[in-house]
Formats: C-alpha cells, structure tokens, sequence
C-alpha cells in the first residue's frame, strides 16, 4: 500500500468539499515528463520554474560545451530532482490555493485513500 496526504478545500459554501490526494514518494510521471506533468495537472507556477530551470540549465551545457553524455547527465539529474520533489510541489500548489492537508491514509490508490478518509470521519 502506498502513503497518500489527503487535502481539503477550506473556502466556499459547498456541503461536500473538495478533497484531492496526494501519493509519497518519487513520481515518475514528473521524472520523465516534467513540464508537462506539472501542464497536465494545472500546477501554473510549477510548469513555468520547471521551464525556466530547463532552459537556464541547457543554457549553462551550451556555454561550458558539454558533450551529449554530459548534457544527458545534466537533463537526468534535473528530472530526477523534479520528480523526487513532485509531490511536494504539488503539496505547495495545493496549500497556495486554499487547499488545508487533513489527514494521511495509506492506501492501494488514490481513490481508496480517499474512500478510507471519509470512512474514518464518518465513523468518528
């Protein structure tokens, strides 16, 4: 099972808020595509520092004139600290609008974490 931080919209009038999971851990999705993982899910600020960082580090490569292994090294490493930092970019998206973290449940998906949360509060 995984660990999944559960977060709650905290604003608006609606009876069923808004709820939304996040996994632990190493996100692969934002290993491998990440601008657009952070496109995809809507993080604005996430994808524009992605890019930004992408192209400042592609233009260091070009002006020291590294080789392609050494611009592989480069492009691998800065996907592997995106996708080791994904989900707490995703946290911090989720904090900035408005959404407050209420609880951790692990889980086999998503939705199941999601579904023990609400069993939980229920039984409470």
């Amino acid at each position: 099972m995984k660990i999944y931080s559960i977060h709650v919209a905290q604003f608006g009038t609606d009876p069923e808020p808004d709820m939304r999971c996040v996994s632990e851990g190493f996100n692969w999705a934002a290993f491998i595509f990440a601008p657009f993982w952070a496109l995809v899910k809507g993080y604005w600020l996430v994808f524009i520092a992605i890019s930004v960082l992408n192209v400042f580090f592609m233009g260091m490569v070009a002006f020291f004139g590294l080789d392609l292994i050494g611009q592989a090294v480069v492009n691998i490493g800065f996907n592997m600290l995106v996708g080791i930092y994904a989900n707490d970019l995703a946290r911090w998206t989720l904090q900035k609008r408005g959404f407050v973290e209420e609880d951790v449940v692990s889980g086999e998906n998503p939705e199941h974490a999601l579904e023990r949360y609400v069993y939980n509060i229920q039984t409470n």
